[in-house]
């Protein structure tokens, strides 16, 4: 644990952001942690371009197993966190030494806020977790929170986005659609071969390749500099249905 001293203070809420409350809750009792195997490339490519007194914020922090990661991997040391749990940032706080900042990336004043610019901004595994009353408005709340993490970055910049997606499309508008209903009725998960594939809480809006790509170019201009994606395994009941990868997009503000 870091001695009282270096525990981070939380910044309030500046006010209230479109974000399923239902979703807040979830992370605040159960924190499934992104996985960080996947982020290898990203802490190479910070290391590569990130000079001696870089700077970075996870947006979307969690625990801050990320952070943490990309602390030791990538050997940067000036470090800030946004979430919208105060029971993760606790947690966070408590395994890697952070500014940490408590709201929404959906909440513009809230971002505007931070009054510290960034050389690297990531957002690992959030833009699903963005809920909106249907397929429609969730793309806009990730288009959003693309927007609101570029007004982070210092010009020239990366954005490095990680998002798991899937094909095709009319498949996860089933997914979401299938998980709003089963929610009326439990707040738990709903296994179907295997603990992280379910129909159950938390909803998720999941992409495809090409949408995230479109989220990735929202807001002010910028560049994809960088792209990598991995294909993942699903369970053996989903493969006849769908396809899924891990990918990772690096946008340079101009």
């Amino acid at each position: 644990m870091l001695p009282a001293e270096s525990l981070p203070t939380l910044s309030p809420v500046a006010s209230k952001a479109p974000l399923d409350p239902e979703t807040e809750a979830y992370f605040d009792t159960c924190v499934p942690e992104y996985g960080v195997e996947r982020l290898a490339e990203t802490a190479q490519f910070i290391a590569q371009h990130g000079g001696p007194d870089a700077s970075l914020i996870d947006v979307g922090a969690g625990t801050g197993n990320t952070l943490a990661y990309l602390k030791e991997s990538a050997g940067i040391t000036d470090l800030a966190a946004i979430d919208v749990s105060s029971e993760c940032l606790k947690v966070l706080g408590e395994r890697v030494e952070s500014k940490v900042h408590h709201g929404s990336i959906l909440d513009r004043k809230f971002m505007e806020s931070i009054d510290q610019k960034f050389d690297f901004a990531v957002i690992a595994a959030v833009l699903h977790h963005l809920i909106g009353k249907s397929r429609g408005q969730s793309r806009e709340y990730a288009e959003m929170a693309v927007v609101n993490s570029k007004l982070l970055l210092k010009p020239g910049g990366h954005l490095i986005i990680h998002e798991p997606v899937f094909s095709p499309p009319i498949a996860m508008s089933a997914v979401f659609y299938l998980k709003k209903f089963i929610t009326r009725f439990t707040s738990g998960r709903v296994g179907i071969g295997g603990y992280w594939n379910n129909i159950g809480a938390p909803v998720v809006s999941y992409y495809n390749s090409d949408q995230v790509r479109r989220l990735a170019s929202a807001g002010p201009p910028s560049t994809v500099v960088d792209e990598h994606e991995q294909p993942e395994t699903l369970a053996r009941l989903l493969r006849p249905f769908m396809k899924r990868a891990s990918l990772t997009l690096v946008v340079r503000l101009a």
